[in-house]
């Protein structure tokens, strides 16, 4: 029970922040498609410039600086979801100990903590180009770790859909 109750915060928490996310975004996205994600993703001096551009003459850069502060918190709890909630469909009574599945949600549990210094590695770039204007290896570093950030949250998160898809037709 208190694994569920652990569970259970991490995921409300995540959820929370997750809506104050997008809520600051909302104003970058009706600039520049993508919002944040497109920042974070740009990979470019120049294409981070043009967004920040934009962003300055829409008067909503303040809204991509809240973003990465509200962001510190989310990166230090949205993995810890993804944790737990690995560790809960591993469980014996949902999952044949052991099997390949099992093996590789262990795997991905324990990577998806990567998560957190990789986010906080990409939003100090990202802080340091609103700062003090783009640079190419700026970009690059922040768009790297994003990219690595987003692999690990989309496997961990097909690896949680095909176990709960697992535990489900078990049940029937």
């Amino acid at each position: 029970m208190s694994r569920l109750l652990t569970w259970l915060f991490f995921a409300t928490l995540s959820l929370i922040l997750l809506l104050q996310l997008r809520g600051l975004d909302a104003p970058l996205s009706a600039v520049t498609p993508g919002g944040i994600v497109a920042y974070e993703l740009a990979f470019t001096a120049d294409r981070a410039k043009a967004m920040l551009d934009l962003w300055r003459i829409a008067g909503v850069t303040e809204n991509a600086q809240v973003s990465l502060g509200v962001d510190v918190g989310f990166l230090l709890v949205y993995p810890w979801f993804f944790w737990w909630s690995v560790r809960l469909l591993r469980t014996p009574r949902f999952a044949v100990a052991g099997s390949p599945l099992d093996r590789t949600g262990g795997m991905l549990g324990t990577a998806v903590l990567a998560c957190t210094p990789l986010d906080a590695f990409e939003n100090w770039c990202l802080w340091r180009m609103i700062e003090t204007g783009p640079s190419t290896p700026m970009a690059v570093l922040a768009g790297m770790a994003a990219a690595v950030k987003f692999l690990l949250i989309v496997l961990t998160t097909v690896w949680c859909l095909g176990a709960l898809s697992r535990r489900f037709a078990s049940t029937h």
